[in-house]
């Protein structure tokens, strides 16, 4: 319990940063811009969700892009966890929105990434304007949320239980036929496949050249931090093969 609260406290401090309000959605590619944390997105063949290291000069995430699309933004939320809080990690692979029978780091990261993306205030906000007003929740409403907040119906089912708005019983029932849901209420089912798309996430290139013009830096530096990229693929082959090895 201790652990969820510091969660939902580092997941308040995130938003405040990050110029949040308690009822807005939060843009994870944003904020990953705005805390200065360098994001890879691509495929991967594994089971892996996501990735962090961390070192003296490095702030990195990968992310499985093989994944939904609602599964890489909570990816991003719970890797966040760990790349800015999480003190003693130097490195890990993830399976996020396991919820439960993981280790305490893991959960303690997917509390954060829930109260990051699905704050109270903001779900509750959204079932008033719904007029929700006590009623029990529909598969619309479920839709509904998800589609609003990003993030996969797994994920908003389990929070929505987490805030007693929903039974376990119910949450198995809202669960079922996730796209064939989504498509009966008129919504698009991007948030429900995968994108298999190479991203990369960074001002690393701009911090670098506004250093060169700015003569901070010479000519032959700016090169040797541009190289320093190519450190990227050796993290990302890295943290495949670790998950490899679970």
């Amino acid at each position: 319990m201790r652990n969820v609260m510091r969660a939902r406290q580092l997941a308040i401090d995130t938003r405040m940063t990050l110029g949040l309000q308690s009822i807005e959605y939060c843009d994870v590619d944003r904020a990953l811009v705005s805390l200065g944390v360098t994001c890879v997105k691509r495929p991967l063949q594994s089971s892996m969700s996501g990735a962090t290291l961390k070192t003296e000069r490095v702030r990195l995430i990968l992310v499985n892009t093989a994944k939904s699309l609602g599964h890489q933004h909570f990816t991003v939320a719970h890797e966040l966890y760990h790349v800015l809080h999480d003190e003693n990690l130097t490195t890990t692979a993830c399976k996020v929105e396991m919820f439960e029978g993981v280790a305490d780091s893991e959960r303690t990261a997917d509390a954060f990434a829930a109260h990051l993306l699905l704050p109270e205030d903001a779900v509750i906000h959204q079932l008033r304007l719904r007029k929700h007003e006590g009623r029990e929740l529909t598969v619309a409403d479920v839709v509904h949320l998800e589609q609003y907040f990003g993030v996969s119906r797994k994920a908003m089912c389990w929070r929505l239980e987490d805030l007693g708005l929903i039974t376990r019983e119910q949450e198995e029932t809202l669960c079922r036929d996730v796209i064939r849901s989504a498509k009966t209420y008129g919504k698009s089912i991007a948030l429900y496949q995968a994108t298999n798309d190479c991203v990369l996430i960074s001002d690393y290139a701009e911090k670098a050249a506004e250093a060169l013009e700015k003569g901070l830096i010479t000519e032959s530096r700016y090169e040797e931090l541009l190289a320093d990229a190519s450190l990227l693929e050796d993290v990302m082959g890295g943290a495949e093969g670790a998950a490899a090895d679970e």
